[in-house]
């Protein structure tokens, strides 16, 4: 019995092997393949960004939102607490002219800019991206009033020849200030109209120290704090020749000599009082005796 073999030509097999491979590529492998490109291009934030900003009345409050693989979807800015749609890539979409997208071609950063931040800009604010579900990354923003503070009471007694010595800081400050004036009156404090008076300002601790020694009555004033950044803020000064025991419930600055006269001279009027009273006493009980002889 004779066995029949049938030869394949070589160029057939290879093109067998061709086809079994387009229809594999164009079948399930091909649905493999674009899962895994379309999860691995979503967007996702950037986190190395500040997500917590304060900032003082008048300056300007940038946001920023870093997003990566945005490719065709859109960047919006929401504020939370009413869901106002501030911005939409870099269309600004409210009337307040100090709200502004800022972008560059390019780039992955998507930032909200507030201009002459004012306390009612203070919120929630949402970096938001179109992908299906929406994701979206909340930033805080604080603006705080900077105030200026005299240490010591609202109104001081300082006795005349002792130093008068104000201190004053700056709170709910994010940079120092540039200077710190000090007025009396209304008026800058004069160095060359009186001599003795100094004034030393730390921009790192951000206080500054005033002294005028050799205090007199024309001293009396009020003194004003007015650092660059930060509301001001006085006190009244009265330099005074004779202790007023009224005035000093008021407080003084002028060391402890001024305390402790003040309290030998309420000890001795004190004092005084009480040896009239039992002369007074005395007195009644020996008119008494001689009005019953």
């Amino acid at each position: 019995m004779k066995i029949l073999h049938m030869e394949v030509p070589v160029m057939q097999i290879y093109f067998i092997l061709f086809i079994v491979i387009v229809i594999i590529n164009t079948s399930g492998g091909d649905t493999q393949a674009s899962y895994w490109d379309e999860n691995l291009s979503q967007p996702y934030f950037d986190n190395t960004t500040k997500r917590d900003m304060t900032v003082t009345i008048g300056q300007t409050a940038i946001l920023h939102c870093k997003v990566r693989n945005l490719g065709d979807r859109a960047v919006s800015w929401i504020r939370k607490r009413d869901l106002h749609i501030m911005t939409i890539g870099i269309l600004t979409y409210t009337n307040d002219q100090r709200y502004q997208a800022l972008h560059t071609e390019g780039s992955d950063e998507w930032s909200l800019r507030v201009t002459s931040a004012q306390p009612r800009d203070s919120g929630v604010f949402e970096c938001q991206v179109s992908t299906e579900p929406k994701i979206s990354q909340a930033y805080r923003l604080n603006v705080v009033v900077s105030k200026a503070k005299i240490l010591g009471n609202p109104e001081l007694y300082i006795k005349s020849g002792n130093d008068i010595n104000l201190t004053c800081t700056t709170s709910h400050v994010t940079n120092p200030p540039s200077f710190i004036y000090w007025y009396k009156g209304g008026r800058v404090v004069n160095y060359s109209q009186r001599g003795g008076i100094n004034v030393s300002t730390d921009r790192t601790t951000k206080t500054s120290n005033l002294i005028i020694s050799r205090a007199a009555p024309s001293d009396s004033g009020n003194y004003t704090c007015a650092p660059s950044n930060s509301d001001a803020d006085f006190v009244m000064v009265h330099v005074i020749n004779n202790i007023d025991p009224a005035a000093m419930k008021h407080g003084n600055n002028s060391g402890t000599s001024l305390s402790i006269s003040y309290r030998y001279n309420n000890y001795y009027q004190h004092s005084t009082f009480i040896v009239w009273k039992y002369c007074l006493v005395i007195l009644v009980l020996i008119n008494k005796s001689f009005s019953i002889r």
